[in-house]
């Protein structure tokens, strides 16, 4: 059993620092403008998301999906405000990117990016790691294989400080997959969902 511990070991923290250098190295071709932009796109998204999930969440309920399970809808309000920060961020990054290379410090702009890729897919996936972690369905689960991992511990505690996530103010400590699948099955839009009200009420 211990030499399977340590497989686990070696298999999650190599397979995690491989691919964080990889997408250094990518980092190194996009340049750190770019690489820059997108790391403050990702920290504001955060920020932001995690304070305007609920109204994000209100709107998507009385906009496009209706849904009665409260915090799978703040998670989609969450995404949808990351993902339009991160992206807008991304887009201004690959501009100035541009107006970079075309200066005499293309070299420059492509070392530092690629310490600010790696920094930002290793806080990528810090965060990951602390969404899942604090989720009761997930978290027992994954800390049977990484309870000797070395990286596990630094990409909580880095995740934790750049969001906090509490599941007992989003009730997800409670969610199981059963609930979580049936809410995603029974997705309504607002008008089916005002539909079989009035037509409930006549029928009565």
């Amino acid at each position: 059993m211990e030499n399977f511990s340590m497989i686990n070991f070696n298999y999650f923290d190599v397979t995690i620092g491989a691919i964080v250098l990889i997408l250094g190295i990518k980092g190194f071709m996009n340049g750190f403008l770019k690489e820059a932009f997108g790391l403050v796109g990702l920290i504001g998204g955060v920020y932001f998301a995690s304070r305007l999930s609920g109204d994000a969440a209100q709107f998507i309920d009385k906009n496009l999906l209706h849904m009665d399970n409260m915090p799978l809808l703040k998670l989609l309000g969450f995404i949808a405000i990351l993902v339009i920060i991160w992206s807008l961020a991304t887009i201004l990054g690959s501009v100035f990117s541009k107006l970079m290379s075309n200066s005499g410090f293309g070299f420059l702009n492509r070392s530092f990016g690629f310490i600010l890729g790696g920094g930002k897919y290793f806080l990528i996936f810090a965060l990951i790691v602390t969404a899942l972690s604090n989720v009761t369905l997930i978290k027992d689960n994954l800390e049977k294989h990484v309870h000797d991992s070395i990286l596990y511990p630094y990409l909580k505690m880095v995740g934790s400080t750049v969001i906090h996530l509490d599941p007992k103010s989003i009730g997800l400590e409670n969610s199981n997959t059963v609930d979580v699948l049936k809410d995603v099955a029974n997705l309504k839009k607002p008008a089916e969902s005002q539909t079989d009200t009035s037509e409930t009420n006549i029928s009565k």
